[in-house]
């Protein structure tokens, strides 16, 4: 008796690894619980992410180490350096200035998150901020130096170098925006990742450009003249947004050749679990912990919120330095693109040569196929409809558009002594054969 025919007796499997013989029962269940079960990784991934990340990132925000300067060269604001900076318990991170105009300079590209000028019996004490750059860092500074000039007897007189508009008095809208020409680069990478891995390169690319034109458009329209939480620079931002989506896109796209369908827990992980709290558009970076401070350079994020606040707000790093971190991501995502076609090819082609199983989802969506078509056929003779699994499904003869091989090659290969790879490497010969662009 041969393996084959035990198995579907209920006798027990022979010359089957641990892997197999879990496949061969897994392929029991029914197909859509089948393919429920398959996916069910993405929720758990979404769990351990929004807690290990949101939830540690921003359960208790707090100011630390933020850089504020004290004007002046002499002893006096040296002291009054060191003094802040001791009885801050670690939030100030106290440097001094030699003159108004260049603390200007640094408050303004977000350097400093304040710049603070003692002031006298009968002179006020003076604090530049810059509410563009982030808004709650500034209400942190205010705060903190309204006492300093107290103890000085006098007030703080408080200079805005970039101070938000009313239509978005906390200088969240930016943020959001981002996120929405983000997502959507994400999404549309994600779906050609999935669906469309026999597409040539100038399709795939094609697809990315052309929508991300559109939900830029979308996005930048709705935030702006319909919604009104954006004034002005329609065409800049719709720029910026344009940019942000394919280069997300082209990410997601060329990371799919490489892990098929979990593409979309590892660009959920890099744009939104770890760039979003890295990035300083929820909470300034000064406030969440490690490692997200230390992420905030490198995420994607940051990069577009520079080249945002420089465009509308006119403060923070400028717009060189967030088109810098645009350009990287775009740059890494043509390169996975370039090298991973060929990479996806190969793989195709070496586990058609070998006769290595499909996966398991392509086994259990070739079953779901083969119990439709049952079922139609069934239906259309005037019977009721027989109950297919994975394992007679192949006894049909049924195939799918992703090349599963009739009858008994289904069978050898699916239980084959084999490891299964993601479903986006174990799709046919078709995709293998078709070439790059």
């Amino acid at each position: 008796m041969t393996a084959e025919t035990s198995a579907s007796s209920g006798a027990p499997s022979t010359g089957l690894g641990p892997w197999m013989r879990f496949r061969r029962q897994y392929s029991r269940l029914s197909p859509p619980v089948q393919m429920i079960g398959l996916q069910l990784w993405l929720p758990l991934v979404f769990v351990i992410a929004f807690c290990l990340c949101y939830i540690n990132a921003f359960h208790q925000p707090a100011p630390k180490d933020v850089k504020v300067a004290v004007v002046g060269t002499g002893p006096a604001a040296a002291t009054l350096a060191e003094r802040l900076a001791g009885t801050s318990d670690g939030m100030l991170s106290v440097s001094t200035v030699g003159s108004v105009d260049a603390a200007r300079g640094d408050v303004r590209d977000g350097d400093l998150a304040a710049a603070f000028t003692p002031g006298a019996a009968n002179q006020p004490a003076r604090l530049l901020i810059a509410s563009g750059a982030q808004f709650q860092l500034a209400e942190v500074v205010q705060q903190t130096f309204a006492p300093v000039a107290a103890a000085e007897g006098t007030t703080l007189a408080v200079d805005d170098l970039a101070p938000l508009p009313k239509h978005d008095s906390y200088g969240t809208s930016g943020f959001y925006l981002a996120l929405v020409w983000t997502i959507a680069g994400y999404m549309v990478g994600m779906f050609i990742g999935m669906m469309g891995q026999t597409l040539k390169h100038h399709v795939r690319l094609g697809l990315i450009v052309g929508s991300g034109f559109v939900f830029s458009l979308l996005g930048t329209l709705f935030a702006g003249p319909v919604v009104g939480a954006v004034h002005g620079h329609f065409l800049s931002l719709w720029l910026l947004g344009w940019t942000t989506a394919i280069a997300v896109g082209l990410v997601v796209n060329g990371l799919s050749y490489f892990i098929g369908r979990f593409v979309t827990g590892a660009a959920l992980i890099l744009f939104v679990f770890l760039n979003i709290p890295s990035s300083g558009g929820a909470f300034p970076a000064a406030f969440v912990p490690e490692p997200f401070k230390w992420l905030h350079p490198y995420v994607f994020g940051t990069g577009v919120l520079d080249v945002l606040r420089g465009v509308v707000y006119d403060a923070g790093p400028g717009i060189g330095r967030g088109a810098t971190v645009i350009g990287v991501y775009a740059a890494v995502g043509i390169v996975l693109t370039a090298v991973g076609r060929p990479f996806f090819n190969r793989r195709n082609r070496l586990r058609a040569e070998r006769g290595k199983p499909v996966s398991m989802m392509l086994a259990a969506q070739g079953a779901a196929m083969a119990a439709r078509q049952a079922e139609q056929a069934e239906a259309a003779a005037g019977t009721r409809p027989h109950h297919t699994t994975t394992s007679d499904a192949p006894a049909r003869g049924a195939t799918t558009d992703a090349g599963l091989r009739r009858d008994g090659e289904f069978r050898d290969n699916e239980f084959a002594d084999e490891e299964v790879e993601s479903d986006a490497a174990a799709v046919s010969g078709a995709a293998a054969g078709s070439g790059s662009a």
